[in-house]
């Protein structure tokens, strides 16, 4: 290693020591968290983009993996398996001496929510706990080993151990549901024999022990019979290896240790709710019961079983117990008390057998405490059982889903979006599943209320204030479905286009297929007059160019923040490609910041942006996720 460059990893090493200090401090407090946008070295410096060096080439390679999967241009709608190899990336930004802010980035999007997927965030997070473990105790020592190692080799050392220390820090912070700790142990695990190790270390042991030992026991009953198992891992694997110590929880110590032997083995050990005493006869006879309750680690006192027998988590346990037992549709006393364990300790979908999930009187159960993103996900569960279609007999769960659909601040607190709610509407209307055999009868009225819904949730979409031209492909090729769903390109489009005609003050729609031309479409259009419209239109030719709406507007000297082409497959491009017609457009009208966003709906693979030009996207596929992904591209936050 060259001077220059030992001299640039101790710079990045004490600076991201200092930053993981902060961020220990803060106890990962979101709101004392350094923001992103704060420079942290003196070097930086404004590029000919308008922006900062660092802040390009390492945050935003960060942003992009923890939000999109890929520190390239392009995102998948379509999840794909995620290797050692994604984090080429950020492998490379922890060997820089930098890891502490691709953690800063980890706890900002994800406290935020800002990711679509959350397999990404616990793949970096568990490289930044595993990554090159080996045994650091002999090498820091003050023996002759110690003396072998550089002053950048000792101050990389301490930097790893404190990245491991601060990463297994963060974990009950970003993993908030039991599907998330079993997400970043599997990942722990692939990255710990990348290193020759099975990655259980003291720390590892510790995180986990104290994801569960932190949490509110009525909570962590609910996490541990609700998610039972995930990512080849379950509650049983993860107490077993880590070793939690209820003694910890002192006047709780008897209730933890009950809930984590359900987790374990199914069921309460009731023998361990006795206070030591003097074997009866019957028990000289038969030792096992004393050998039980002997068998803690903590001191049984009076105090904890009354806590315990008191205890809420206790009861939701015993009914959770009770629910097991139940798994006959066609016994209708079952069915009475699964209600009823329902209604009086909320239970979830979860916690019911298949069976009686086929039961009206349990949906009937369900639906009172439903919450909103629930609701919309099993309309048609609902309606196929013919809970809410227009007889008589279903007024009562008609208006109460109704009501709900239409609650703007239910809708609102639940962060629903829009485009959520179309593709729940889309499929509803169509009186089928697009999987499988599940059909229903339509009810107008359920339609109405979701029109609405799609119109209350406009209030959750923040705008970003910026130029934006949105150009609609509007071949006939549009017509085509979206896999999985019942929405045409042309539909999701138009709704998509809608998220920013009714939030931003400055938009431009414009269409193309050979041609391009101007829509006049503002924010008091509703869905279903736009795609009149568009249907009405003929642009002619058979290809489509994506360079058009970057050629129109450098020719019309219109100035643009971004451009979002709408298109249903791999497009055509003429003398020009569209990377380049957009580079022409920034050099010409200087407009360096401007970017690209390019929606191919149906597509499976094409690349039309610059993969190393931070101001180009590609989209591949599309769902709910995506506006708020492009919503975060457009403000420079990926």
């Amino acid at each position: 290693m060259c001077p220059r460059d030992r001299s640039n990893l101790t710079a990045n090493i004490l600076d991201n020591l200092r930053l993981l200090l902060v961020l220990d401090e803060a106890q990962f407090d979101f709101e004392r968290i350094p923001p992103a946008n704060l420079k942290t070295r003196d070097d930086e410096i404004l590029n000919s983009q308008g922006g900062y060096v660092f802040k390009v080439n390492t945050l935003n390679r960060i942003r992009r993996f923890l939000i999109m999967g890929t520190s390239g241009g392009t995102y998948y709608i379509s999840e794909k398996a995620l290797t050692t190899k994604n984090l080429e990336d950020l492998i490379q930004i922890i060997k820089d001496g930098k890891g502490g802010l691709i953690l800063r980035e980890i706890l900002d999007i994800s406290l935020a929510g800002r990711a679509p997927r959350q397999e990404p965030t616990m793949f970096a997070l568990a490289l930044l706990a595993r990554y090159d473990v080996k045994d650091r105790v002999s090498k820091l020592s003050s023996g002759k080993e110690s003396q072998k190692l550089s002053e950048v080799e000792k101050s990389f050392n301490d930097y790893i151990v404190q990245l491991q220390k601060a990463a297994f820090k963060a974990v009950a912070k970003v993993c908030r549901i039991p599907t998330h700790l079993f997400m970043f142990v599997k990942f722990c695990e692939i990255i710990s024999k990348e290193f020759g190790s099975t990655g259980w270390s003291r720390m590892m042991r510790k995180a986990i022990s104290s994801w569960y030992l932190e949490k509110d026991p009525k909570l962590l009953a609910m996490h541990i019979t609700k998610y039972q198992q995930r990512e080849g891992w379950s509650h049983r694997d993860l107490l077993r290896l880590c070793h939690a110590d209820v003694a910890k929880k002192n006047e709780q110590a008897l209730l933890y240790d009950q809930i984590f032997h359900y987790a374990v083995n199914g069921n309460i050990d009731e023998e361990k709710n006795k206070l030591l005493q003097e074997p009866t006869d019957m028990e000289t006879d038969q030792e096992e019961p004393t050998k039980k309750r002997s068998k803690r680690n903590y001191e049984l006192k009076d105090e904890l079983v009354k806590n315990f027998n008191n205890s809420d988590a206790l009861k939701f346990l015993r009914a959770v117990i009770e629910m097991k037992k139940l798994n006959d549709s066609k016994d209708e006393q079952q069915v009475q008390e699964c209600a009823s364990l329902i209604r009086k300790y909320g239970l979830v979908r979860e916690h019911v057998d298949s069976s009686l999930l086929n039961s009206p009187k349990v949906w009937i159960a369900l639906l009172e405490k439903m919450p909103m993103t629930a609701l919309i996900r099993n309309l048609s569960k609902l309606s196929a059982l013919e809970l809410i279609t227009d007889k008589p007999e279903n007024e009562e769960h008609v208006n109460k889903v109704i009501a709900a659909l239409t609650n703007e601040k239910s809708i609102k607190s639940a962060r629903v979006h829009p485009l959520a709610v179309l593709l729940a509407s889309t499929t509803y209307k169509g009186g089928r599943g697009y999987r499988g055999s599940l059909s229903w009868q339509v009810n107008d009225k359920i339609v109405e209320a979701l029109e609405k819904a799609f119109l209350l949730a406009f209030h959750n979409v923040e705008p970003t204030n910026k130029k934006i031209c949105l150009a609609l492909d509007v071949s006939g090729s549009m017509y085509s479905p979206i896999m999985n769903t019942h929405l045409s390109c042309r539909e999701a489009s138009v709704a998509f286009s809608m998220c920013f005609l009714k939030s931003e003050p400055n938009v431009t729609c414009m269409a193309f297929q050979s041609e391009f031309v101007p829509l006049p479409f503002d924010k008091t259009w509703e869905m279903q007059n736009i795609i009149k419209y568009v249907d009405s239109m003929d642009t002619g030719g058979c290809w489509t160019y994506c360079e058009l709406p970057m050629i129109w507007a450098t020719k019309e000297k219109k100035e643009f923040d971004a451009f979002i082409v709408f298109t249903d497959n791999e497009t055509s491009h003429g003398k020009v490609k569209p990377y380049e017609a957009m580079k022409e457009y920034r050099e010409k009208l200087n407009l360096p910041n401007s970017k690209l966003i390019v929606a191919g709906m149906t597509a499976t693979e094409f690349t039309i942006a610059d993969p190393l030009d931070p101001g180009m996207l590609d989209v591949v596929g599309f769902d709910s996720a995506v506006p708020e992904l492009v919503h975060n591209f457009i403000l420079g936050k990926i």
